[in-house]
Protein backbone atom coordinates (compact mmCIF):
# COMPACT_ATOMS: atom_id res chain seq x y z
CA UNK A 1 0.00 0.00 0.00
CA UNK A 2 1.55 3.34 -1.01
CA UNK A 3 1.93 6.20 1.44
CA UNK A 4 -0.78 8.39 -0.13
CA UNK A 5 -3.38 5.60 -0.03
CA UNK A 6 -2.48 4.81 3.57
CA UNK A 7 -2.83 8.47 4.55
CA UNK A 8 -6.25 8.71 2.86
CA UNK A 9 -7.46 5.66 4.77
CA UNK A 10 -6.21 7.13 8.05
CA UNK A 11 -8.00 10.42 7.37
CA UNK A 12 -11.19 8.56 6.47
CA UNK A 13 -11.00 6.58 9.69
CA UNK A 14 -10.52 9.78 11.68
CA UNK A 15 -13.61 11.33 10.08
CA UNK A 16 -15.71 8.41 11.26
CA UNK A 17 -14.80 9.06 14.88
CA UNK A 18 -17.04 11.01 17.20
CA UNK A 19 -15.66 13.40 19.77
CA UNK A 20 -17.69 13.08 22.96
CA UNK A 21 -17.27 15.86 25.54
CA UNK A 22 -18.38 16.04 29.14
CA UNK A 23 -21.64 17.91 28.43
CA UNK A 24 -24.61 16.48 26.56
CA UNK A 25 -26.64 19.68 26.23
CA UNK A 26 -25.55 22.05 23.45
CA UNK A 27 -26.91 25.39 22.30
CA UNK A 28 -26.30 27.01 18.90
CA UNK A 29 -26.06 30.80 18.62
CA UNK A 30 -25.62 32.98 15.53
CA UNK A 31 -25.14 36.62 16.55
CA UNK A 32 -24.71 37.96 13.02
CA UNK A 33 -22.69 41.18 12.65
CA UNK A 34 -21.22 42.91 15.70
CA UNK A 35 -18.21 44.95 16.76
CA UNK A 36 -14.94 43.34 17.73
CA UNK A 37 -15.37 44.21 21.40
CA UNK A 38 -18.89 42.73 21.50
CA UNK A 39 -17.71 39.53 19.84
CA UNK A 40 -14.85 38.94 22.25
CA UNK A 41 -16.89 39.88 25.32
CA UNK A 42 -19.70 37.55 24.25
CA UNK A 43 -17.32 34.60 24.04
CA UNK A 44 -16.21 35.29 27.61
CA UNK A 45 -19.87 35.49 28.68
CA UNK A 46 -20.36 32.02 27.19
CA UNK A 47 -17.53 30.72 29.38
CA UNK A 48 -19.46 31.87 32.43
CA UNK A 49 -22.73 30.48 31.08
CA UNK A 50 -21.08 27.13 30.44
CA UNK A 51 -19.86 27.03 34.04
CA UNK A 52 -23.19 28.12 35.53
CA UNK A 53 -25.64 26.34 33.21
CA UNK A 54 -23.64 23.16 32.58
CA UNK A 55 -24.20 23.61 28.86
CA UNK A 56 -21.93 23.67 25.79
CA UNK A 57 -22.14 26.32 23.06
CA UNK A 58 -21.43 26.51 19.35
CA UNK A 59 -21.53 30.09 18.14
CA UNK A 60 -21.14 31.65 14.67
CA UNK A 61 -20.63 35.37 14.14
CA UNK A 62 -19.39 38.13 11.84
CA UNK A 63 -17.68 41.50 12.21
CA UNK A 64 -19.00 45.00 11.53
CA UNK A 65 -16.84 46.91 11.04
CA UNK A 66 -14.07 44.58 9.93
CA UNK A 67 -11.55 44.10 12.74
CA UNK A 68 -8.01 43.03 13.53
CA UNK A 69 -7.83 40.85 16.63
CA UNK A 70 -4.62 40.26 18.58
CA UNK A 71 -3.78 37.25 20.74
CA UNK A 72 -3.62 37.99 24.47
CA UNK A 73 0.04 36.95 24.69
CA UNK A 74 1.11 38.33 21.32
CA UNK A 75 3.00 41.38 22.48
CA UNK A 76 4.90 39.27 25.00
CA UNK A 77 6.36 36.82 22.50
CA UNK A 78 6.32 38.61 19.15
CA UNK A 79 8.42 41.40 17.77
CA UNK A 80 9.06 43.05 14.44
CA UNK A 81 5.60 43.57 12.96
CA UNK A 82 3.27 46.03 14.66
CA UNK A 83 -0.20 47.14 13.67
CA UNK A 84 -0.67 50.65 12.23
CA UNK A 85 -3.45 51.82 14.52
CA UNK A 86 -3.81 55.18 12.76
CA UNK A 87 -4.40 53.56 9.39
CA UNK A 88 -6.91 51.18 10.98
CA UNK A 89 -8.76 54.20 12.36
CA UNK A 90 -8.70 55.95 8.99
CA UNK A 91 -10.12 52.87 7.26
CA UNK A 92 -12.74 52.25 9.93
CA UNK A 93 -11.27 48.97 11.27
CA UNK A 94 -11.69 47.82 14.85
CA UNK A 95 -8.67 46.61 16.81
CA UNK A 96 -9.47 44.23 19.64
CA UNK A 97 -7.60 41.91 22.00
CA UNK A 98 -8.69 38.28 22.04
CA UNK A 99 -9.03 36.31 25.28
CA UNK A 100 -7.15 33.48 23.52
CA UNK A 101 -3.60 33.17 22.32
CA UNK A 102 -2.42 33.13 18.74
CA UNK A 103 -1.54 35.94 16.40
CA UNK A 104 -3.06 38.86 14.50
CA UNK A 105 -6.07 38.17 12.25
CA UNK A 106 -8.00 40.49 9.95
CA UNK A 107 -11.63 39.41 10.32
CA UNK A 108 -13.60 40.18 7.18
CA UNK A 109 -14.75 37.66 4.56
CA UNK A 110 -15.09 34.71 6.90
CA UNK A 111 -17.31 32.72 9.21
CA UNK A 112 -16.05 33.02 12.76
CA UNK A 113 -16.92 30.19 15.11
CA UNK A 114 -16.51 29.67 18.81
CA UNK A 115 -16.90 26.53 20.89
CA UNK A 116 -17.30 26.69 24.66
CA UNK A 117 -17.52 23.42 26.59
CA UNK A 118 -16.27 21.58 29.66
CA UNK A 119 -13.47 19.13 29.02
CA UNK A 120 -10.74 17.32 30.92
CA UNK A 121 -8.86 16.67 27.68
CA UNK A 122 -5.44 18.15 27.09
CA UNK A 123 -5.55 21.36 25.05
CA UNK A 124 -4.21 19.72 21.89
CA UNK A 125 -6.72 16.84 22.12
CA UNK A 126 -9.73 19.14 22.33
CA UNK A 127 -8.26 21.26 19.54
CA UNK A 128 -8.11 18.20 17.31
CA UNK A 129 -11.70 17.20 18.13
CA UNK A 130 -13.05 20.63 17.23
CA UNK A 131 -10.96 20.67 14.07
CA UNK A 132 -12.45 17.31 13.15
CA UNK A 133 -15.96 18.76 13.46
CA UNK A 134 -14.97 21.67 11.23
CA UNK A 135 -13.38 19.31 8.72
CA UNK A 136 -16.43 17.05 8.59
CA UNK A 137 -18.67 20.06 8.09
CA UNK A 138 -16.60 21.74 5.38
CA UNK A 139 -16.64 18.58 3.30
CA UNK A 140 -20.44 18.77 3.22
CA UNK A 141 -20.45 22.06 1.31
CA UNK A 142 -19.79 20.17 -1.94
CA UNK A 143 -19.63 16.43 -1.18
CA UNK A 144 -18.64 15.57 -4.75
CA UNK A 145 -15.83 18.11 -4.98
CA UNK A 146 -12.48 16.31 -4.89
CA UNK A 147 -10.55 19.27 -3.47
CA UNK A 148 -13.00 19.68 -0.60
CA UNK A 149 -12.85 15.97 0.14
CA UNK A 150 -9.06 16.31 0.20
CA UNK A 151 -9.06 18.81 3.05
CA UNK A 152 -6.77 17.60 5.81
CA UNK A 153 -5.02 18.45 9.06
CA UNK A 154 -1.62 20.11 9.17
CA UNK A 155 0.66 17.45 10.63
CA UNK A 156 3.70 19.40 11.78
CA UNK A 157 4.15 22.09 14.43
CA UNK A 158 6.28 25.06 13.33
CA UNK A 159 9.15 26.40 15.40
CA UNK A 160 7.29 29.31 17.01
CA UNK A 161 10.37 30.66 18.80
CA UNK A 162 12.19 30.88 15.48
CA UNK A 163 9.23 32.65 13.92
CA UNK A 164 9.12 35.11 16.81
CA UNK A 165 12.77 36.01 16.28
CA UNK A 166 12.16 36.72 12.59
CA UNK A 167 9.00 38.74 13.28
CA UNK A 168 6.86 36.27 11.32
CA UNK A 169 5.10 35.02 14.45
CA UNK A 170 2.78 38.02 14.53
CA UNK A 171 0.37 36.97 11.76
CA UNK A 172 -2.00 34.02 12.05
CA UNK A 173 -2.31 33.26 8.36
CA UNK A 174 1.33 33.10 7.30
CA UNK A 175 1.95 29.89 9.27
CA UNK A 176 -0.02 26.76 10.14
CA UNK A 177 0.05 24.80 13.37
CA UNK A 178 -0.66 21.14 13.96
CA UNK A 179 -4.26 20.00 13.33
CA UNK A 180 -5.33 23.18 11.57
CA UNK A 181 -7.29 22.57 8.36
CA UNK A 182 -5.59 23.04 5.02
CA UNK A 183 -6.18 22.40 1.33
CA UNK A 184 -3.11 21.08 -0.46
CA UNK A 185 -0.92 22.60 2.23
CA UNK A 186 -2.64 26.00 2.21
CA UNK A 187 -4.29 27.11 5.42
CA UNK A 188 -8.10 27.42 5.32
CA UNK A 189 -9.00 27.68 9.03
CA UNK A 190 -7.10 29.46 11.78
CA UNK A 191 -8.04 28.83 15.41
CA UNK A 192 -6.97 29.75 18.95
CA UNK A 193 -7.83 28.16 22.28
CA UNK A 194 -7.69 28.88 26.00
CA UNK A 195 -8.77 26.94 29.09
CA UNK A 196 -10.47 28.60 32.06
CA UNK A 197 -10.17 25.82 34.62
CA UNK A 198 -12.15 22.97 33.05
CA UNK A 199 -13.89 25.26 30.51
CA UNK A 200 -12.50 25.34 26.97
CA UNK A 201 -12.93 28.37 24.72
CA UNK A 202 -11.85 27.86 21.14
CA UNK A 203 -12.65 30.24 18.34
CA UNK A 204 -11.39 30.72 14.84
CA UNK A 205 -11.80 31.95 11.28
CA UNK A 206 -13.10 29.87 8.37
CA UNK A 207 -11.92 31.83 5.34
CA UNK A 208 -14.59 32.38 2.69
CA UNK A 209 -12.94 35.18 0.68
CA UNK A 210 -9.42 36.56 0.29
CA UNK A 211 -9.74 39.89 2.10
CA UNK A 212 -7.76 38.54 5.08
CA UNK A 213 -4.66 39.09 2.93
CA UNK A 214 -5.17 42.85 3.32
CA UNK A 215 -3.79 42.71 6.85
CA UNK A 216 -0.41 43.41 5.25
CA UNK A 217 -1.61 46.97 4.56
CA UNK A 218 -1.84 47.58 8.32
CA UNK A 219 1.66 46.53 9.31
CA UNK A 220 4.15 49.13 10.50
CA UNK A 221 6.95 47.88 8.27
CA UNK A 222 8.58 49.11 5.09
CA UNK A 223 7.22 48.25 1.64
CA UNK A 224 9.86 45.60 0.99
CA UNK A 225 8.79 43.65 4.05
CA UNK A 226 5.11 44.14 3.16
CA UNK A 227 5.72 42.63 -0.27
CA UNK A 228 7.48 39.64 1.26
CA UNK A 229 4.73 39.02 3.81
CA UNK A 230 2.02 39.52 1.18
CA UNK A 231 3.58 36.82 -1.00
CA UNK A 232 3.87 34.48 1.98
CA UNK A 233 0.20 34.86 2.87
CA UNK A 234 -0.86 34.37 -0.75
CA UNK A 235 1.26 31.21 -0.99
CA UNK A 236 0.25 29.75 2.37
CA UNK A 237 -3.49 30.44 2.59
CA UNK A 238 -6.61 29.69 0.61
CA UNK A 239 -10.35 30.30 0.97
CA UNK A 240 -13.60 28.57 0.05
CA UNK A 241 -14.20 30.89 -2.91
CA UNK A 242 -10.82 29.94 -4.34
CA UNK A 243 -11.16 26.20 -3.71
CA UNK A 244 -14.67 25.97 -5.19
CA UNK A 245 -14.14 28.65 -7.87
CA UNK A 246 -17.39 30.43 -6.99
CA UNK A 247 -18.83 32.77 -4.40
CA UNK A 248 -19.59 30.67 -1.34
CA UNK A 249 -22.18 32.15 1.00
CA UNK A 250 -21.94 32.52 4.76
CA UNK A 251 -25.27 30.73 5.07
CA UNK A 252 -24.25 27.56 3.22
CA UNK A 253 -20.98 27.46 5.13
CA UNK A 254 -22.83 27.77 8.43
CA UNK A 255 -25.35 25.07 7.49
CA UNK A 256 -22.59 22.60 6.60
CA UNK A 257 -20.57 23.31 9.75
CA UNK A 258 -23.59 22.78 11.99
CA UNK A 259 -24.03 19.32 10.45
CA UNK A 260 -20.34 18.63 10.96
CA UNK A 261 -20.57 19.40 14.67
CA UNK A 262 -23.75 17.36 15.04
CA UNK A 263 -22.07 14.36 13.42
CA UNK A 264 -18.77 14.64 15.20
CA UNK A 265 -20.05 15.37 18.71
CA UNK A 266 -23.12 13.14 18.35
CA UNK A 267 -25.49 16.00 19.17
CA UNK A 268 -28.53 17.70 17.64
CA UNK A 269 -29.21 21.43 17.58
CA UNK A 270 -32.92 22.17 17.85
Amino acid sequence: MNAELLENKQVQAAEEETAITGLEQWEFIDNGFNTGRFNMDFDIELVERCRNENKSFLRFYRWKPYAISLGYNQTKFASGQKIDTEKCKEDGLDIVDRPTGGRAVLHSEELTYSVVTKSDDAVHEMYKKISLALLNGLKLIEPENTEMQGLSFTKEMPDLLKLAKTGMYNLCFNTSIKNEINCKGKKLVGSAQRKFGDIVLQHGSVLIGKHHESIVNYLLVDEKVKDRVRKEIEQKTTCLNEILDRNVSYEETASALIKGFEKTFNISFK
